[in-house]
């Protein structure tokens, strides 16, 4: 259950991307992997290198930069030890580079995840890293898109 439900949120995260704009904006990018591959490629580099800069010029200021590395458990040959140092070590490459590129120094979490399935959707593989910059929303002043009580709305 746990797994479905932090598969869904980085799915719904991936789909908003660094365009979204509302009162608490989702600022993140996914790495798709080969299946059992850890390194990165220059492709991925490069929309790494893209994501950072674009992310930091559309915020100030963020609190925590988190990264995840992703790999599925049910692959011909694949253990879940395998699966788990596989992960890990694909969040441990991307916070390489990452750290290679941020110029600004942002609080930093590293984590990784199996999955039993070999895909989340139809379209996303497991074989992922996810780079999520979370803004500080309330040196942003961002408005309350869930104020309560609601104004105007009367029971």
């Amino acid at each position: 259950m746990k797994c479905t439900i932090r598969a869904f949120l980085v799915i719904a995260a991936t789909l908003t991307g660094c365009s979204a704009m509302a009162c608490k904006p989702i600022v993140v990018t996914r790495l798709t992997f080969a299946e059992g591959a850890a390194n990165l490629e220059p492709t991925q580099i490069a929309k790494l290198a893209e994501f950072i800069d674009r992310a930091n010029s559309a915020f100030p200021k963020y609190l925590e930069v988190s990264i995840d590395g992703g790999a599925a458990v049910k692959v011909q040959g694949r253990t879940p030890a395998e699966a788990r140092q596989l992960a890990r070590r694909r969040a441990e490459n991307v916070t390489r580079a990452y750290k290679q590129l941020q110029p600004t120094e942002i609080k930093l979490e590293t984590t990784s995840s199996i999955y039993e399935d070999n895909k989340m959707s139809r379209e996303a593989s497991n074989d992922f890293v996810v780079v999520q910059f979370h803004p500080d929303y309330e040196a942003l002043k961002l408005p309350d898109c869930n104020p309560v009580p609601i104004p105007g709305f009367k029971r």
